[in-house]
């Protein structure tokens, strides 16, 4: 049977074994201090928030660097009526192997996203993330944007700082965000995927405190093609 995530394994299976590898790697007392360390303030950040998005609200309009230096605009991309629907990733990082994994999953259904006239973007407070096509050694690429200070992740209601613990315990990793993310801060989005319709409108979104855990690929996928036009 193939491992690959988005194929005949479910990215819940990949994420639960890499969690797997991770506790057998750092120990469980790390392992959990890293957890606490980011689910916690993010649940309570969320739960503190009042201007978060949801289905059937208009996105906030936005527009990013991307890691290529050009610009993405969301109105601009509205505005050509060339795609149905938009999956936009909230994405912290490549130094989170969640993130990567779930991105690969996404590289693995994205010729199932062109089918439903889809697109898929990513978005990361990191100064200088890799091209998409990085998650893979194949298959096309989907713009990666930089959200300098994490303001777009802010609009949507998902930004949040992990406790001085888990911050300790990845600096002695040799992992440290001051010097990755764009604003020199520790500033990380909660874990969102949205997809938007060719109205700008929220048609779904999966929004988890829970970093280990994300939507399933062919779920994004079955969203899209409802909305295919």
């Amino acid at each position: 049977m193939s491992e690959h995530p988005g194929s005949t394994v479910l990215i819940a299976a990949s994420l639960a074994a890499f969690t797997d590898k991770l506790i057998a790697r750092r120990g469980v007392e790390q392992s959990n201090l890293l957890f606490r360390g980011q689910i916690g303030p993010a649940t309570e950040a969320l739960s503190a928030r009042t201007n978060t998005i949801g289905v059937g609200d208009l996105a906030p309009a936005f527009s990013l660097p991307t890691a290529e230096a050009g610009t993405w605009r969301l109105a601009e991309h509205l505005a050509h009526g060339k795609f149905s629907s938009l999956v936009v990733v909230f994405y912290r990082g490549t130094w989170c192997a969640y993130c990567s994994i779930y991105l690969r999953g996404l590289l693995e259904i994205q010729s199932q996203l062109s089918d439903a006239n889809a697109a898929l973007i990513a978005v990361s407070p990191e100064a200088a993330p890799a091209s998409a096509d990085s998650a893979s050694a194949e298959g096309p690429r989907f713009p990666v944007l930089i959200d300098h200070g994490g303001k777009v992740a802010e609009q949507f209601g998902l930004t949040f700082e992990m406790d001085e613990a888990a911050k300790t315990l990845l600096k002695s990793s040799g992992l440290d965000l001051e010097k990755r993310n764009a604003d020199g801060r520790w500033i990380l989005p909660v874990p969102g995927t949205f997809v938007i319709d060719r109205s700008g409108h929220i048609a779904y979104a999966h929004v988890d405190a829970d970093y280990r855990n994300r939507p399933e690929p062919q779920q994004i996928a079955a969203i899209c093609r409802s909305l295919r036009r």
